[in-house]
């Protein structure tokens, strides 16, 4: 298998430990589940970034940017500098594909710990705050999200619970490890084709913590104080300033955002 070409020092990797307030020391899933709380808690899931860099997938030093400075990204951003900070710390971590809408669209891993695999996924923009192993189909539990993994045939799905009361699939995957490479189409989908999937053509940005949340879907923002709608790159960079660290705020062209957002929606129409 071909290694994934993004690789970190370990300046690197004690900065952004740091940055996501994590204490490093030996592999373990108690190291794993810091490490997956710590981004889910202080890097913002987000498109602005996408809107406003380059009309193509990111390069891997834009990948190691973006995290190290803090402004996070997508499955595309956030799950392959996670595989390489994993490995670098010496995990022993596989890509596994994933199919939501389309198949290979989603970005997930696998962690090896003494012998046993566990699911990680700090990319999907909801709040998997902890490792899962492979297997164990009990449902875990936060303020936001009830979800399980759940083991169908051949393939593993990430299911979450509804307010009916039901399980619905949020996506499934083998746990078979795959080359970076398999992700090619997605991310030329993703980066060049408005509405193939919903990154081009609106605006997510959230982050999460134990006890709370704040979260922008397209006009729409949650925070601990309710709910309000956003017009307007003025009133979304106002929002953002109450929940965000100055780093990613302070970093991004809102304007621009704004901008390619509505020529992409209107190029729908």
């Amino acid at each position: 298998m071909v290694e994934f070409g993004l690789f970190l020092t370990d300046d690197e990797v004690s900065s952004f430990l740091e940055q996501i307030h994590v204490e490093r020391t030996t592999t373990s899933v108690e190291f794993l589940t810091d490490i997956v709380t710590g981004i889910t808690e202080h890097v913002p899931f987000q498109n602005i970034t996408m809107l406003t860099g380059p009309n193509h997938r990111p390069s891997n030093e834009w990948i190691k940017r973006e995290m190290l400075d803090g402004l996070g990204g997508l499955c595309t951003v956030r799950n392959p500098f996670l595989y390489a900070l994993l490995k670098a710390l010496g995990f022993e971590v596989r890509f596994v594909s994933s199919t939501m809408l389309e198949p290979d669209c989603h970005i997930s891993l696998v962690v090896r710990i003494h012998g046993d695999d566990w699911w990680v996924d700090v990319g999907n923009g909801y709040p998997y705050f902890s490792p899962i192993q492979l297997g164990d189909e009990t449902p875990q539990q936060n303020w936001f999200l009830s979800y399980r993994l759940v083991l169908n045939g051949s393939r593993y799905e990430v299911q979450h619970l509804s307010t009916d009361n039901t399980w619905n699939v949020n996506h499934h995957f083998s746990p078979g490890g795959v080359d970076f490479s398999v992700f090619d189409h997605m991310h030329k989908m993703h980066y060049t084709q408005p509405g193939w999937g919903p990154f081009l053509t609106g605006l997510r940005v959230n982050r999460f913590w134990l006890d709370g949340g704040a979260i922008i879907k397209d006009h729409q923002a949650s925070s601990p104080i309710g709910t309000e709608t956003i017009n307007g790159p003025q009133q979304l960079s106002v929002w953002l300033e109450q929940w965000f660290n100055q780093d990613f705020y302070g970093s991004i062209d809102l304007d621009a955002a704004y901008e390619r957002w509505n020529h992409n929606l209107e190029g729908l129409e």
